[in-house]
């Protein structure tokens, strides 16, 4: 058979290798296990946009201005009247800098997409945690859902998601560890990024010393087993522990910074009194029944699953479970530690068969949810209005309109939106609430609003101005009192005027 010349060869084809890998490449790309991560996208995105209205968000946009304009920390409080001057340190700055760059580039709509991925990235985290743990992608989404759930209290664009991001490359990083080896040279560099974005380094630092724990014993009781390090996997891990200790003074502020967790814990009380998310967890709340339901799964993982419990997973069960239901706000970390634990002991659904994908289908659903995220995500003048009806942007124009000078008695979670969009009109407090407690300002703002001594308080701090909200017990205890006077009122805050001494004493 005469072999063909080169201007007698037939057409050029791919390689048969090359056709398979791209056909493999789309089936892995487009498979259902990844389609699931688009579902859950799709779940973040509707929560995100419900909670975007967040108080503390605009204080923080003021900090990163700042640090932009003067490219320094701001050492002081200028921000209140009752608290100005008075020594202070913005341990979140680096936090700060990624969401003022979203709102600078888009507005209000920056700011969501930044948030928005940040969730992302945290809860895809969690859920290929839960796939790598052994859990079956069906039964990894239902549980990464679980832990959106449990996440909805600090949904929103908070400088605390960046700490939880953190946390997941910590699980990640050590995760990697543990199957090959690998990776723990990553650890360093993320505790420096972790102290400058947030405080929960902390906890960050407490698993890492449990997961080391865990492998100095070995042995097996009942379900539990441990393996203990070998000796190889300890010359790796106690002198990438203490060069992650010594990384956290990578900081502007020093050993300063390094305190402060405990800062918040030992002289800050009167805030975890104070702030409802600092509360331990409600069971007749929403929060709390799904906290409820993690309790009852794990017991139930616990008792019919006959899959072994390693012993870091029980340390870090107990310890999730004790933050989360000692505080409301640590149920976000609950969900990130618990469900990757939980998912592999779930059998809920008949298991993925990757035969029988449908990668095209799964494209189409994929693309069905990138089009929808695109099209229903909000334009700026409707995050304006979600903004507008919890915040007294009315109220606040009226009173630069007015030119209104005085001491201002404000809602403690309108503190942060009045030094944003008016900072000529000082706020009587923040949701900084650190400074705030050093001074007494906080407990005085507490015995305002409950109504235990409200104008001993208003008369202490020489207030002309109260902006309230219109349902508060305040707002109707001044609307009924001769000393104020409402100027302003609309759906969101009323506004009082102290009236003159002179106008009191004659209306008696």
């Amino acid at each position: 058979m005469p072999v063909p010349t080169a201007s007698e060869s037939p057409p050029e084809t791919a390689p048969p290798g090359a056709s398979t890998s791209r056909t493999s490449l789309a089936a892995r790309v487009f498979s259902f296990p990844v389609m699931c991560m688009f579902l859950l996208a799709a779940m973040i995105f509707g929560f995100s946009v419900k909670h975007f209205a967040e108080p503390d968000i605009w204080w923080h946009l003021r900090n990163a201005a700042y640090l932009f304009q003067h490219h320094s920390f701001p050492s002081v409080d200028t921000y209140s009247f009752t608290a100005a001057g008075s020594p202070w340190m913005n341990f979140e700055w680096l936090s700060e800098v990624p969401l003022f760059l979203g709102f600078k580039a888009m507005g209000l709509q920056g700011l969501l997409l930044v948030y928005f991925s940040l969730l992302v990235l945290i809860y895809i985290g969690v859920y290929h945690r839960s796939c790598r743990a052994g859990a079956d992608c069906k039964d990894a989404t239902l549980a990464t859902l679980l832990a959106i759930f449990l996440g909805v209290v600090s949904i929103g664009p908070r400088t605390l998601l960046f700490g939880w991001l953190c946390m997941v490359g910590l699980l990640l990083v050590l995760d990697r560890f543990q199957r090959s080896g690998k990776g723990l040279w990553l650890l360093p560099p993320l505790f420096v990024l972790w102290i400058n974005l947030h405080g929960s380094w902390i906890f960050g630092m407490v698993v890492l010393m449990m997961i080391i724990a865990s492998g100095m014993v070995e042995g097996e009781w009942g379900l539990v087993v441990a393996r203990r390090w070998t000796s190889g996997e300890l010359k790796k891990l106690l002198p990438v522990f203490t060069i992650s200790l010594a990384a956290l003074f990578v900081n502007p502020f020093g050993y300063k910074l390094v305190l402060y967790p405990f800062d918040l814990l030992f002289r800050q009380r009167g805030a975890m009194q104070y702030v409802q998310e600092w509360h331990s967890v409600d069971f007749s709340t929403g929060d709390g029944k799904l906290a409820l339901i993690v309790i009852l799964a794990l017991l139930a993982a616990a008792l019919f699953s006959r899959r072994r419990w390693k012993l870091d997973e029980v340390l870090l069960t107990a310890f999730a479970l004790w933050a989360a239901l000692s505080h409301v706000r640590f149920l976000f970390f609950a969900g990130i530690v618990l469900v990757p634990i939980l998912a592999p002991r779930l059998k809920l659904f008949p298991p993925y068969q990757r035969e029988l994908d449908k990668p095209w289908l799964n494209a189409g659903i994929m693309a069905a949810v990138v089009g929808s995220l695109i099209f229903f995500f909000p334009s700026a003048a409707k995050l304006q209005q979600k903004v507008d009806e919890e915040y007294p942007t009315a109220a606040l124009r009226f009173m630069q309109r007015q030119h209104l000078n005085g001491r201002i008695f404000n809602q403690y979670v309108w503190g942060g939106y009045m030094e944003w969009n008016a900072p000529e009109l000082k706020p009587f407090i923040d949701g900084r609430a650190d400074i705030f407690v050093y001074n007494g300002v906080l407990d005085d703002h507490r015995k305002a609003t409950t109504i235990e001594g409200p104008f001993q308080i208003l008369d202490k701090h020489q207030i002309d101005y109260a902006l309230l909200q219109p349902e508060w017990p305040l707002t109707y205890l001044l609307e009924h009192s001769p000393a104020w006077r409402p100027i302003y009122s609309d759906k969101v805050a009323v506004l009082f005027e102290r009236t003159p001494r002179s106008a009191v004493e004659k209306s008696r």
